[in-house]
Formats: structure tokens, C-alpha cells, sequence
């Protein structure tokens, strides 16, 4: 298990690389905290790649990644790894190249093959929190992973887009709810109607009505409608909530922690929402419970 160990002067480039979180997080001490953690990132597209960047930018002393696809020109709207150069290449080359360039003493695994039944107990092996961005349409990598991880009891974070905004997730392996609670339904039936209706609801107003017929159909077509910048809200929502969760973020005061499953969070700066939702017992997903 590979951890970040810096000379003292690779260490002081590293302490002036991230200074302007010190503030944040305790100084050093705490940047230390952040140096040795490990974080797995399995799937590399609009949210992971970017995700996977935020981390090592905040310092994180290792990553592991791994995408089974390549880059598609459709990437481009929201992904930091896809550029006209890069059309073709494999996501987690890709992202792999250019964390090495954020952070040349990174300790990076690069898995090319994505989460299978042969691999995935070795990939969240020795991690300290998981980031499940594997495409919505592959439920049965998703879940192959998250139960591999609440076997380890380790925390998983999933966030996405919804219509303009996001939802975020926390599969918390203390909990009784389990991943197939959850996600067994798409499973069972993987319809686009299942998926809008589990990972959607609560539904936006401005997609129950005429554009969601559209919104289902273009799903259907294996083409997910994705506004570009919608992703980055999820990405720095779930960095933040990961490090706080952690103890890593001192605030100063006490705030809330990230609800796990069935409570999650929604966000959406169309209609200025940031609220819980809740997976009820009969399936119906409702605002704070109520």
C-alpha cells in the first residue's frame, strides 16, 4: 500500500502548494491528515475525473482510480480530462496524466478495467473513503462495489446530476440500509423510468412536466442529459462534505455531517433548493422526511 512520504523539502513545496487550505483544516498538522489519506475513484467521467483532480489539488497523498472507457468528443462540456487531443484515449490514462501534473509526488494506481467481480475487493482494499462515479447505466458495477466497500466499512460518496442540479449520496456502512435497499429496484428493472424515478426524485417541477417525457427518452437512447456546469456543483459539494465528515474541515463551529442513505442532499440553483430529501419505507422519495 503505497502512502506519500516527502523529503523535507519536497514537504515544504508541498505545504506552499497547498498553504491556502491550511486555514481550513489546522495547518500542517492537518494537511498531514490530508497527506496520508487514500481515496479510491472508480469511474472517471464528468464527475470522477474532476473529483479525482479536486482531491489532489487539496493534497491528497493518494489516489486510485479506474474507467474501463475511452474519451468521446460528447466529454467535452464538463470533463477536465477531455480535450480534442485527448478524444480517444483511455479515461484513466488520461486522468492519470494529468494529476501527475498537479502533483508530481502523487501516489497514483491505475486501473484500466473498471469494477469487476475479479478486481473490486482489491480495489477498495486499504482505502479510507470511495467516490462511486461509475456510469448510472452500469448498476451492477455500482453495486458490486459499494457492497465491496460496506464489507470494508468504508464510507462511499455518489453525487450527480439531476436536471440542473444534483443529488449526493452517502452510503454510510453503518447503517442498516444497504445499496440494493436503494439501488436493487434499477437492478431488478433497469428501465429509464426506474432510474428517473429512483435517482431523480424528487423531481425538479421544471422537469415533471412536458420535458420529462424528452428527458426519459434521450436516456433511453443510452445518451444521459448532462448541463456541463451542473457537474461542478456536485464535485465541490462532495469534496467538502467528504473532508468535514472526515474531522478534516474546522469550521469552527458544529454543523451537520452528510446524511447516509435514505436521507441524501439536493441541490439546484434553478430553483435555489439545497435541502434532505428521504427514501421512504414504501419507496416514495419526499423533502426532510416529511
Amino acid at each position: 500500500m503505497g502512502v506519500l512520504k516527502l523529503s523535507d523539502g519536497n514537504l515544504n513545496e508541498y505545504y506552499e502548494r497547498t498553504k491556502r487550505n491550511h486555514f481550513w483544516v489546522n495547518g500542517t498538522e492537518g494537511q498531514d491528515k490530508i497527506r496520508k489519506l487514500r481515496v479510491g475513484v472508480a469511474g472517471l467521467g464528468g464527475m470522477g475525473s474532476n473529483i479525482a483532480e479536486i482531491f489532489a489539488r487539496l493534497g491528497v497523498g493518494h489516489l486510485r482510480i479506474t474507467d474501463p472507457d475511452t474519451i468521446e468528443r460528447t466529454n467535452i462540456n464538463r470533463q477536465v480530462i477531455a480535450f480534442e487531443d485527448t478524444i480517444g484515449k483511455k479515461k484513466a490514462e488520461a486522468s492519470a496524466n494529468e494529476l501527475r501534473k498537479i502533483a508530481k509526488e502523487l501516489v497514483i494506481d491505475v486501473s484500466f478495467e473498471g469494477i469487476q467481480n475479479n478486481n473490486v475487493e482489491n480495489f477498495v482494499e486499504g482505502l479510507d473513503v470511495i467516490i462511486n462515479e461509475i456510469d448510472v447505466l452500469h448498476m451492477d458495477k455500482q453495486i458490486l462495489l459499494l457492497e465491496a466497500a460496506r464489507k470494508k466499512k468504508i464510507n462511499v460518496y455518489t453525487t450527480l446530476v439531476v436536471g440542473l442540479g444534483i443529488h449526493l449520496y452517502k452510503y454510510g456502512w453503518e447503517t442498516p440500509y444497504t445499496p440494493r435497499d436503494f439501488l436493487g429496484v434499477i437492478l431488478e428493472n433497469p428501465s429509464a423510468e426506474n432510474l428517473v424515478n429512483r435517482l431523480g426524485g424528487p423531481l425538479p417541477e421544471y422537469l415533471q412536466n412536458k420535458n420529462l417525457e424528452g428527458f426519459v427518452n434521450q436516456i433511453k437512447s443510452g445518451d444521459v442529459p448532462i448541463f456541463g456546469a451542473s457537474t461542478y456543483l456536485g464535485q465541490s459539494l462532495l469534496a467538502i462534505r467528504v473532508f468535514y465528515d472526515m474531522g478534516l474541515i474546522n469550521p469552527g463551529i458544529q454543523v451537520p455531517k452528510t446524511p447516509c442513505l435514505p436521507k441524501f442532499l439536493v441541490l439546484d440553483p434553478l430553483t435555489l433548493q439545497f435541502q434532505v430529501a428521504e427514501v421512504k419505507e414504501n419507496g416514495k422519495i419526499v423533502w426532510n422526511g416529511n
